[in-house]
């Protein structure tokens, strides 16, 4: 054999076959290699120790994090606090003494009830009910109703006592005042021709 065959067909085919032959071998070391190895059983305080690593490790990468985000707000110092004072108690001003003004003045018009007669030394006034109760008879002296009367004076006046005011109260009132305007100004009629006299 000579180095020509080795370049040609014959070459190639004895390095295919080496090529495979390699990877034979290969794989089957690898198949083969975990049934050979023997199993190291793992204690249980070497993983008692991995998995304190493994935190330590985890606590060390977030305390990173926080620390370097920017969104993050820092923790606060506690501050010491200032001991209490002793509370305010708010009493509020006493309130004004209350101031005594007395009674309402009286009316500055007699506002009870219309007189409708006066019979000499009585007069009669317009009661609230019906019947008999719709007239109020007081002589001089007297006193109904919160009405107190007075005096009279015929044939159309009376003096009475009305709500801590005295008034004089007439029965008819006598002011005509259309007396006081001034009488109309009279125009001759308009219908009236005058005629000159005849010749």
């Amino acid at each position: 054999m000579n180095s020509i065959d080795f370049k040609g067909p014959l070459g190639m085919s004895i390095a295919a076959i080496l090529v495979i032959t390699v990877f034979i071998c290969l794989v089957i070391a690898n198949i083969a290699s975990p049934l050979m190895m023997q199993s190291e059983a793992v204690s249980v305080s070497d993983t008692d120790a991995l998995v304190a690593e493994y935190s330590t490790l985890v606590a060390a990468d977030i305390a990173k994090f926080n620390g370097r985000s920017a969104f993050f707000k820092p923790i606060p110092i506690p501050r010491a606090r200032p001991e209490p004072k002793d509370p305010v108690v708010y009493t509020p001003p006493p309130p004004p003494p209350p101031v005594e003004t007395g009674p309402p003045p009286a009316p500055a018009t007699y506002l009870g009830p219309p007189m409708i007669a006066l019979i000499g030394d009585e007069a009669w006034f317009r009661g609230s009910g019906s019947g008999l109760d719709s007239v109020i008879r007081i002589k001089v002296g007297q006193e109904k109703e919160g009405i107190k009367l007075v005096s009279t004076e015929e044939p159309t006046r009376a003096t009475v006592e009305y709500r801590r005011g005295e008034y004089e109260i007439d029965l008819f009132t006598y002011e005509e005042p259309f007396f006081e305007d001034e009488a109309p100004t009279l125009r001759e009629p308009d219908f009236l021709e005058e005629v000159a006299p005849s010749v």
